[in-house]
């Protein structure tokens, strides 16, 4: 019954994003990588998932609105009450801006032009995590605090090109450190989802931060540190054929896809995934050492296997063994790097024994399963409940035939 449920919602979702059996067929035969890496399949996650899929008490939100001058900011800065070498939270460069950019944000500044508000995580109030605004803060410290910055192009005030901070008549200066800005401030208590999004809504700077850096900053500590060691694990760079990069923590997103299916069952998943994916990096912090070496040995252990079993197709989708490497896929990621490390020694040993069988009926399976259901549900939407569900259910199925046959 349940698998026919599932068969049934995943083909309702096929004719929604389908409009035409050639648009189906296209799908079937081709795998199109992620424009910010080719060795990895670009992931179609479920674009239904309403904003607001569950009751949300807007009183949740912490945050505290200020108007200071901009004096009170600087001070920060003098004082490194902010956050600015972000690199080790989200591995983003606090100075992008070129000369040109920075002087002219200061010249807004002097010519008083109201500047976008600041956003800032105060939940360590002795040092503030920019959410919005690392560009912004960036160049005014370079020009008043460090005064490395000469102001340069200027479009108005042209008579001050070549100038830094110290060569300003006292009225300019007092101009800028006078200016009052926007500050939201996002207090201590506000729950860790919510922060989340407020990050995700918020961030508007050179370089948007990516879901697995806004974890990462987020689950300071124990979480962020086995996040880390499980993406170090050998196995795992060497099962993903060395080819994902680690520029913005994206190996660590597959490390936390795996805790969140294994810590907390792909049974009790619900929408979105990448709340489903904070909560077990907020998980990390109850857990015991001996828990935290269960996962990490059952992590490597998988990693290994799929090695054995796959060699250069672990997590990539193929026809024949003899095919060239195809993108990983991060559905199968999770789904094989979880079955595989709920498997008892001697069911690795069965499987690895029976490898030829494993592999003739898993690309059955990804190619000639009824109505290509499990090709979508790794496909399509792959974050959708029900297609979670049957890529876990299908997979539990050939591992069971393979050990028992």
């Amino acid at each position: 019954m349940l698998e026919l449920q599932l068969h049934d919602n995943i083909k309702e979702l096929e004719m929604e994003n389908n409009s035409n059996k050639e648009q189906s067929a296209l799908a079937l035969t081709a795998t199109l990588p992620d424009p910010t890496n080719a060795e990895i399949e670009l992931e179609k996650l479920d674009s239904n998932v309403p904003l607001m899929d569950k009751p949300f008490d807007p009183t949740m939100i912490k945050i505290d609105t200020k108007t200071p001058s901009l004096d009170t900011l600087i001070e920060r800065i003098e004082l490194k009450e902010v956050e600015l070498e972000t690199e080790s939270y989200f591995q983003r460069n606090p100075d992008l801006w070129d000369d040109t950019k920075k002087s002219r944000l200061i010249e807004s500044i002097l010519i008083q032009f109201p500047l976008p508000a600041f956003y800032f995580d105060g939940t360590d109030n002795r040092k503030w995590l920019v959410v919005d605004g690392l560009q912004r803060l960036s160049s005014i410290r370079s020009f008043v605090v460090d005064k490395t910055l000469k102001l340069t192009n200027l479009e108005f005030l042209t008579t001050l090109n070549g100038k830094g901070y110290d060569d300003l008549g006292r009225d300019l200066q007092r101009i800028i450190k006078n200016a009052q800005v926007v500050v939201y401030i996002i207090l201590p208590g506000t729950p860790t989802d919510v922060k989340y999004n407020i990050f995700k809504r918020i961030n508007t700077g050179g370089l948007i931060l990516v879901p697995q850096e806004i974890r990462h900053a987020l689950f300071q500590g124990a979480p962020a540190n086995f996040i880390a060691q499980l993406a170090l694990t050998p196995s795992f760079v060497n099962a993903t054929g060395r080819s994902i990069k680690t520029e913005r923590m994206l190996d660590r997103d597959f490390a936390n896809r795996f805790l969140a299916f294994y810590y907390l069952g792909y049974d009790s998943y619900q929408p979105d995934l990448d709340t489903y994916m904070s909560k077990a990096m907020a998980a990390v912090h109850t857990m015991s050492e001996d828990q935290k070496d269960e996962i990490k040995n059952a992590y490597d252990r998988s990693m290994q296997l799929n090695i054995d079993i796959f060699g250069k197709h672990a997590f990539r989708k193929f026809e024949n063994i003899n095919d060239g490497r195809s993108p990983i896929n991060k559905a199968l990621f999770d789904v094989f790097s979880v079955s595989f490390a709920k498997l008892t020694e001697g069911e690795m040993t069965l499987i690895k024994d029976r490898k030829d069988k494993f592999i003739e009926d898993f690309i059955n399976l990804l190619y000639h399963d009824v109505d290509n259901t499990f090709f979508w549900a790794v496909t399509s939407s792959t974050s959708d409940k029900y297609r979670v569900q049957y890529r876990y259910q299908k997979v539990q199925e050939l591992i069971t035939s393979t050990i028992n046959s």
